[in-house]
């Protein structure tokens, strides 16, 4: 099984679309990349009836010399596509999926497959054997500088000013992005500065129905989950990357110092899905691989606390918390449990079906019911805006906007950014007094009968 080429992935995901064009759409991504090839992605789902369907989107090679990931991808979404067509499900080794499980996520699920996110890095990397392992784009810095190429998985907008967000003694981490442009892991001239990376943004804001998404890599034998820059903590909602007052001192494994906030929810939601993937993977042929959060990883040469700058299932994560109008999306990755990049034939053939067994198990941890579009004209945003208690003092509190209630912990930028739209807005918080009280009475009230309504509606 020889590695496919640029051109084969690319041909591939046509052949797909051609072959089954009721539940495929084929997404020329907006940017050629720098020697001017067209990067795809296959939409794989029943379109076409006004539902909005939960999007999983999966990328591979984002390193140029990972050439499993595209195999994989190609292979997953052809199979993914003969099991729906034939109604006989998946088995992979142990691991198996039922008819009932493939109709399901064509059903309620729109899967987006990116066959090869670096095709110029791809391309040079498997010209000749001395250039194998490059891992970079192949764009030089500017007209006058020709040190070629940034990672970019270190390109990506979360905490790209690694001298300013982080501790200066991780900076120079062999897992963080490099200043250094002839350095493997060189992040590039700034932050989305590759139109490898660009595509993957425009990609994420044209589909906001994209709530997971899964990018392949190896080597290591692990399934990982955000955050990468520093523990995980859920106690502190105002230690997060994007308070400046906490630049400087990221990136150490003392979580008292500085631990990067997470939802609880989102996090017990994300470990469910590292979990289900780990379970199928390792269900194939009795695997090891192990889920992890990414700053958590061990990784050879590098010890046990790896932090890490500008990647792409960060970046995902970080979108929906700095921009109120940005979907959450909880992003993973896969590491082969491999220590080659590109394992010999036999052995790939079986990371294939190891790594395509998560694939839709992820699939089925991502899908929700379809929900369909009732309002004839968009809403009237008008200024219906009470906070009903705790934000005043720093705290986690309901806010009431336009008829509805909304969680927020300070400092949630959403919070904010209704504050700066309404500009006036009416305050109940929770303080001594009849009046106080009975207003807060009042709005918790509105709460209680909207939730009963939405039960009522269920």
């Amino acid at each position: 099984m020889p590695y496919l080429t640029v051109e084969q992935i690319e041909s591939g995901l046509s052949d797909l679309r051609a072959r089954y064009p009721s539940v495929t759409r084929h997404i020329a991504l907006r940017e050629p990349t720098f020697e001017q090839r067209t990067v795809t992605a296959l939409r794989i789902g029943a379109h076409g009836d006004g539902g909005i369907r939960a999007g999983v989107l999966f990328l591979a090679n984002v390193h140029a010399n990972e050439w499993g990931g595209s195999d994989t991808a190609l292979s997953f979404a052809a199979d993914l596509l003969r099991a729906w067509e034939t109604g006989t499900g998946l088995t992979y080794g142990a691991t198996v999926f039922t008819p009932d499980d493939i109709a399901s996520i064509i059903e309620l699920c729109d899967v987006f497959v990116v066959g090869c996110v670096n095709p110029d890095g791809r391309a040079y990397s498997q010209a000749t054997p001395a250039d194998k392992d490059w891992r970079k784009n192949r764009r030089p810095l500017s007209d006058t500088d020709p040190r070629i190429g940034a990672d970019i998985n270190r390109n990506f907008d979360f905490l790209f000013d690694i001298e300013r967000a982080f501790d200066p003694s991780v900076t120079d981490a062999p897992t963080m992005g490099s200043l250094a442009p002839l350095s493997d892991h060189y992040q590039g001239i700034g932050p989305n500065s590759e139109a490898e990376t660009r595509n993957i943004v425009s990609l994420l804001d044209d589909h906001p129905n994209i709530a997971w998404m899964l990018d392949i890599h190896c080597t290591g034998g692990q399934v990982m989950r955000s955050w990468g820059d520093a523990p995980n903590q859920s106690s502190r909602p105002e230690m997060t990357f994007f308070n400046p007052a906490f630049d400087g001192v990221r990136g150490t494994p003392d979580v008292t110092r500085y631990g990067e906030y997470i939802d609880p929810q989102d996090e017990s939601r994300m470990s469910e899905a590292v979990a289900a993937v780990v379970g199928a993977v390792n269900g194939v042929r009795g695997g090891q691989y192990v889920g992890v959060q990414l700053f958590n990883r061990p990784t050879p040469g590098a010890g046990r606390y790896n932090p890490m700058s500008g990647d792409t299932i960060d970046y995902a994560y970080s979108r929906h918390l700095v921009n109120p109008d940005a979907s959450c999306v909880y992003g993973l990755a896969i590491e082969f449990g491999v220590d080659d990049a590109q394992p010999p034939d036999d052995e790939m053939r079986e990371i294939i079906a190891d790594v395509s067994a998560g694939m839709v198990a992820l699939c089925l941890q991502a899908r929700r019911p379809v929900v369909h579009a009732q309002v004839q004209e968009p809403p009237v945003f008008t200024p219906d805006f009470r906070i009903l208690s705790g934000i005043i003092d720093g705290g986690p509190g309901w806010v009431w906007v336009n008829g509805r209630p909304v969680f927020v912990k300070p400092p949630d930028p959403r919070l904010y950014e209704m504050l700066r739209r309404l500009g006036e807005f009416q305050v109940a918080p929770e303080i001594l007094g009849p009046d106080a009280v009975g207003t807060q009475r009042e709005a918790l009230q509105q709460v209680v009968e909207l939730a009963q309504g939405l039960l009522d509606e269920l």
